[in-house]
């Protein structure tokens, strides 16, 4: 227990998040159960580690935050290091990647039901439909899609402004009151073109190759996110990803699923199921 604690206090104290997320004032943080969803790339572990920093001191021993990834857990259950947290006075467990261990939709369901007074936090991938195909956590698991930075949230990181968000109701009435608010302090349309090409992953700002950086990210959501949470066998891969390849090619029209079928060699049952998941990754 001790090794999380400091990779907790480490993580928290280095934690970069030059924008704070719009998601963190929409969520009902009052609820027991919080499922934060999104692509790869775009910020969950940060949002987690931003929501501990935010809300507890960094050495309190009350929020402890733990990444699946972690070959601890492949033997010990959530539920059973919960408990452990709980009873030694733990009350806010934050869980990175909570899908890599293959039960988890009933550990947390035992957590929820043994540990009244935890909270538990968790981020898994867009590929998840948390109530759908988890019935154990109809009911007490609340929601919510982290996306991409929104063009405000780019502008305010480029510019070094903190503009807040408007309604459609707002920007319809009240759009010159709002105009001359921004102008003075910013011009969007010589941020636009950079946000449209490279603006809605937070990891442009890392000094690597964003193309580079984008393509791996691509290849992980659809090697281990779809494979590993719908369960496909990886001799399947090479289909999903031609799939993929003939989407974007084909560009806005719509598309021939007879045709797609045939040049995969599947059915067309089977290419409507791979259209979906790759929609529920954000890849089309």
């Amino acid at each position: 227990m001790e090794a999380f604690f400091r990779t907790h206090r480490y993580l928290v104290e280095h934690v970069n998040a030059p924008v704070r997320r719009g998601l963190m004032d929409e969520i009902d943080w009052n609820a027991r159960l919080i499922g934060i969803k999104g692509t790869r790339g775009v910020g969950k572990t940060t949002f987690l580690l931003q929501y501990a920093k935010e809300n507890f001191d960094i050495n309190d021993r009350q929020c402890l935050y733990i990444n699946m990834n972690n070959f601890y857990f492949q033997g010990r259950g959530i539920a059973d290091f919960a408990g452990e947290f709980y009873h030694h006075g733990g009350r806010v467990l934050l869980i990175d990647q909570v899908f890599k261990q293959s039960n988890w939709s009933s550990e947390l369901r035992t957590c929820y039901d043994e540990y009244p007074g935890l909270k538990i936090i968790f981020t898994g991938s867009s590929v998840m439909r948390l109530k759908e195909e988890n019935p154990e956590l109809n009911g007490i698991v609340q929601s919510y899609n982290l996306r991409g930075f929104s063009f405000r949230e780019f502008l305010n990181l480029k510019s070094g402004c903190d503009f807040q968000p408007y309604t459609l109701d707002d920007i319809l009435q009240n759009h010159e009151r709002i105009v001359k608010q921004i102008l003075p302090k910013v011009s969007p349309n010589k941020y636009f073109q950079d946000y449209i090409h490279h603006g809605f992953y937070p990891f442009f700002q890392e000094q690597r190759n964003y193309s580079e950086n984008l393509l791996k990210t691509m290849n992980m959501m659809t090697e281990v996110d779809i494979l590993l949470i719908k369960q496909i066998e990886l001799k399947y891969l090479s289909k999903i990803k031609k799939l993929f390849y003939q989407i974007a090619e084909a560009g806005p029209k719509a598309l021939n699923i007879s045709q797609l079928a045939s040049d995969i060699e599947t059915s067309r049952a089977t290419v409507m199921n791979y259209i979906k998941y790759l929609a529920d990754a954000r890849l089309c």
